[in-house]
């Protein structure tokens, strides 16, 4: 049984049976007519949005960035060199040293013979795991760490599902972005706070260094009229909006702010454009995108490309900004995209957990599977003997040219 699928049905409980039951009748040409989710559909919303939430928690435990930042530590031999030798200066020098070297740890603890030589880092902290420092072969001692805090978690969750969320711990509030005071929350139900309507789903999450967190994911009620769509077709739109949610993190989320800065700041770039001298323009175009942070980047002057780096994968989610010397004059213009449609897909099938296809037209640029050659915009899809229920929205392809992008959800 899929994942979503279990967490629909501990959410259900044995009255889920009646009340998402597809009622089915058989017309003149044996098509089937499909009821509305009716009384099922907050339990649907709350089960597919829960989900996604949930695995950006297990992720923070078992995906490619913290098994990144094990690696990193258990290979650091300056760090096992200090442990080995039970220099606490030493190692704790070196915890710094990983905690700012860009891999995302947020807390780390370094142990040697079961004694603390430092810990370094928040005070809230989720997901820790654990590993061993080596040195010769030999097992000089050991690690806990962690890529996720409290408000790492809490951000990601709102921005990519919506929740509004609430960390607890022996029964006190750590972290809180919706006043619910010290009141009990339900581990699945609603709550009424402030004279609105939540869909609550709640899971505990293991607290650095030890202990155990409880979280609940809070939900504004959905529209009534979401009712009347099939079970299936609610479930495969919150897992939509989660992929467009995604897709927004490319024009206007974290991701934009390092492309941002490069443009702002760059000196090379500001030079060349201030000089009008635009020979060496295309090099220093080529150097920011080979530095990172770009999927691809035109630069302008005069109406006129001067500069384009990138690719040649297709790239999403364009954006276009000045670029001003130091003076504040404009110099130029930066039409760039920080996502390519490789990179985005990756993303969104990581986050739903089911197939994604992005598509300008019948080109399609890329997808868990070649897909059939029409897709719907909504509704039901039976492609390779499979049954999917389709969501889609819209989207640009750079430099310009809509995309579409469907999530295919096997229910």
């Amino acid at each position: 049984m899929p994942e979503r699928a279990r967490l629909a049905t501990s959410l259900l409980a044995a009255a889920a049976i009646a009340a998402i039951a597809v009622l089915l009748a058989l017309g003149g040409g044996g098509r089937r007519a499909v009821t509305g989710c009716a009384g099922a559909t907050d339990r649907t919303y709350v089960a597919a949005a829960f989900s996604v939430a949930r695995g950006i928690s297990l992720g923070e435990r078992t995906g490619e960035g913290v098994m990144r930042a094990v690696a990193t530590v258990e290979s650091d031999p300056v760090l096992a060199g200090a442990v080995a030798a039970d220099d606490a200066a030493a190692a704790t020098a070196e915890v710094r040293a990983l905690v700012y070297n860009h891999e995302h740890i947020v807390r780390l603890r370094v142990l040697h013979n079961g004694v603390v030589l430092d810990d370094f880092g928040g005070p809230f902290v989720l997901s820790p795991v654990r590993g061993t420092l080596r040195r010769g072969g030999a097992i000089v001692g050991t690690f806990e760490l962690s890529v996720q805090d409290d408000a790492g978690y809490r951000k990601l969750a709102e921005r990519l599902t919506g929740a509004h969320v609430v960390i607890r711990y022996r029964g006190a509030t750590i972290m809180s972005d919706i006043a619910v005071g010290a009141r009990p929350l339900p581990v699945h139900g609603a709550v009424t706070l402030g004279g609105a309507r939540y869909l609550v789903a709640a899971f505990t999450d293991p607290r650095f260094p030890s202990g155990t967190l409880h979280i609940w994911l809070l939900y504004r009620t959905p529209p009534a009229t979401l009712a009347r769509r099939s079970c299936t077709q609610v479930s495969a739109d919150v897992l939509a909006d989660v992929a467009r949610r995604a897709y927004d993190e490319s024009l206007s989320g974290p991701p934009v702010l390092p492309a941002l800065e490069t443009l702002a700041l760059d000196p090379a770039l500001k030079q060349e454009l201030a000089a009008r001298d635009y020979a060496g323009v295309p090099q220093v175009v080529a150097g920011i995108v080979a530095g990172g942070g770009f999927a691809r980047l035109r630069v302008f002057a005069g109406g006129r490309l001067i500069g384009d780096a990138g690719g040649p994968t297709p790239a999403v989610a364009p954006l276009r900004r000045s670029i001003r010397d130091a003076a504040g004059r404009a110099v130029g213009t930066a039409l760039f995209a920080v996502q390519s449609a490789h990179g985005y897909w990756i993303l969104a099938r990581a986050l739903t957990g089911v197939p994604v296809l992005v598509r300008a037209g019948a080109r399609q640029l890329a997808g868990s599977f070649p897909g059939p050659s029409t897709v719907p915009a909504s509704g039901p899809l039976r492609y390779r003997g499979v049954r999917y229920t389709v969501a889609s929205f819209d989207g640009v392809e750079f430099p310009r040219g809509r995309i579409e992008i469907y999530v295919l959800d096997p229910g």
